[in-house]
């Protein structure tokens, strides 16, 4: 499943939440309940909207936070491959989410997989051009 499936399941599911929670408040008979709790008026007590800003703020650091690794592994890195025995140098451009262990995606969607004499390194900066 990729990203946007995750996030659009927790949307689903947080807003299955809300409806069941929404249900089973209005099947509750109303409750007798004094306008005053330990001698606060009940409007004076914010805990619903101290709730609900603390609910709004996770969720928007949740959306930020997926955002952020989203774009963070769709960072565009340089790879260079050698081959320790030969020398041969083998340049790529693979997006960081898509580079494994021993493997990688280049950005032409070719699968690189590396020999356990190949090493890769791996840079920001791209290489220079003889």
């Amino acid at each position: 499943m990729g990203l946007p499936g995750k996030i659009l399941l927790t949307v689903v599911v947080i807003a299955g939440a809300l409806l069941v929670l929404r249900g089973r408040a209005r099947a509750r008979p109303p409750r007798m309940s004094p306008s005053v709790v330990s001698g606060i008026p009940r409007s004076a007590l914010p805990i619903g909207w101290l709730a609900s800003g603390l609910v709004l703020l996770m969720l928007g650091g949740a959306v930020f936070w997926l955002y952020s690794s989203w774009r963070e592994a769709r960072d565009v890195l340089y790879v260079r491959v050698v081959d320790a025995g030969t020398g041969h140098v083998t340049h790529y451009r693979a997006c960081r989410g898509d580079i494994d262990d021993r493997e990688f995606v280049t950005t032409d969607g070719i699968r690189v997989r590396m020999a356990d004499t190949e090493r890769m390194e791996i840079s920001t900066i791209p290489p220079a051009r003889n």
